[in-house]
């Protein structure tokens, strides 16, 4: 707000423990093993509720773990106020709080002179807060990315000599970050800062060869802006998507020497077949890195595979089958993205052009009948829950309710002071 920008969601800090929070409300869960949080359900929104927590010291007990690289692998050792707990924050824009009961906002750290100059800076010691959490290292790219703040030279030193931590960050977080960093409307300027950095290899290995093609790094870089254009214009970008982008290069090289290796075989290999084993074998070295849910695995495959078929419009068959496809639009912007830089498909966007069409259209009409029926479903709830209300007739009925409104509002405190919640 203070960038003039309108947040996606607030995050709430108290001194109350992950298990007093749930306790207090009902439509809540506690998430994370490693570090606990709250999430609480406020109608359509989730509420992320965070327990302060206490400075990291040589006395590690049972809810502060550190590996043999210093990262903590559980840290769920809290405090007890909220000076201790901003000096547990990443970054300084990231430590300025806003208390709601005499709106005003408590800045530990300097955050707001960051803010106000454009600058990402880490709080404590660099190379300590890295190894307790390599991800600082993406996060501080994805906020420069995204904010277009330039990242402090203290901060920004140690992430080549670090660099290698993030190996050691489970790969269902790492998809997640990703996700952040490509899919949110940044992703162009993601992708050049890892690259200055030399993390962009570590999350995608085995493409660093391809990608310094410089004929592919435009590719690349195209279709990267052309997604953060799709965000702006809120659309939703998908993640096999990505993937599919970044893998093409490497996968049509592959499919290339395969080509040549089977003109001297006796007895040839289905194209079919080794398209498969290539992409088996790059989504396997992926998953190391960043876990691909299943279904995003088998869209990557599909739309890899489908940059062949769609050459093949002389197959009836093969045409009737694709134009059929789940895949045909996501896989027809892809072969767009690429005549650009591949004038020799333009014939094939031409023909495959009124497919594509046909297919967006049935598109919409299948998301305007969801939508109808979302709202005629919200209508008929709203209208049951009108009729269900009882009538408020008489004073007698608005005092009774007054009454057992005051005597939730005093079995609330009660519970509040036998928690010890109040200050």
């Amino acid at each position: 707000m203070l960038l003039g920008k309108v947040p996606k969601d607030f995050d709430i800090s108290t001194n109350a423990t992950p298990e007093q929070v749930h306790r207090l409300f009902r439509n809540s869960r506690i998430i994370g093993r490693r570090f606990k949080i709250v999430h609480v359900v406020f109608g359509q929104e989730i509420i992320e509720v965070t327990t302060f927590r206490s400075a990291v010291n040589g006395n590690l007990g049972r809810n502060q773990i550190q590996n043999d690289d210093g990262m903590l692998i559980r840290d769920n050792s809290y405090g007890k106020t909220l000076e201790e707990d901003a000096t547990r924050r990443d970054f300084t824009i990231n430590a300025i709080y806003y208390d709601i009961s005499n709106f005003t906002l408590i800045d530990f750290h300097g955050g707001l002179y960051d803010l106000n100059n454009g600058i990402i800076d880490i709080i404590g010691d660099p190379h300590t807060r890295y190894q307790e959490d390599p991800v600082r290292m993406i996060r501080a790219v994805r906020f420069s990315a995204k904010l277009g703040f330039k990242i402090s030279k203290r901060t920004a030193d140690p992430i080549k000599t670090h660099s290698a931590l993030l190996l050691n960050v489970s790969n269902a977080r790492m998809f997640d970050e990703v996700n952040k960093l490509f899919l949110t409307g940044h992703g162009l300027q993601s992708f050049h800062k890892l690259r200055d950095f030399g993390l962009f290899n570590l999350l995608f290995p085995g493409l660093d060869g391809f990608i310094e093609n410089k004929d592919y790094q435009a590719f690349v870089e195209y279709a990267l802006a052309s997604s953060d254009q799709r965000f702006a214009q809120q659309k939703r970008n998908m993640p096999h998507f990505l993937y599919t982008i970044m893998f093409l290069g490497k996968f049509r090289a592959l499919m290339i020497k395969h080509y040549e290796l089977n003109e001297s075989r006796i007895h040839q290999v289905a194209d079919d077949v080794i398209a498969d084993e290539i992409c088996q074998e790059m989504l396997m070295e992926q998953n190391a890195v960043t876990a691909l849910p299943w279904q995003v695995s088998a869209d990557i495959r599909k739309l890899l595979k489908s940059q062949n078929e769609l050459l093949n419009i002389h197959d009836q068959n093969a045409v009737a089958a694709m134009a059929e496809s789940n895949i045909l639009r996501a896989s027809f912007d892809i072969f767009k993205l690429r005549a650009k830089f591949e004038p020799y498909l333009s014939p094939y966007i031409r023909f495959w052009q009124p497919y594509y069409d046909r297919s967006s259209q049935r598109a919409e009409q299948r998301r305007a009948l969801f939508n109808k029926k979302e709202d005629q479903t919200s209508a008929n709830a709203k209208g049951k829950q009108k009729k269900n209300k009882p009538a408020e007739k008489n004073e007698g009925y608005k005092r009774e309710k007054a009454t057992s409104r005051a005597e939730r509002l005093a079995k609330a405190r009660a519970w509040r002071a036998a928690m010890h919640l109040d200050p």
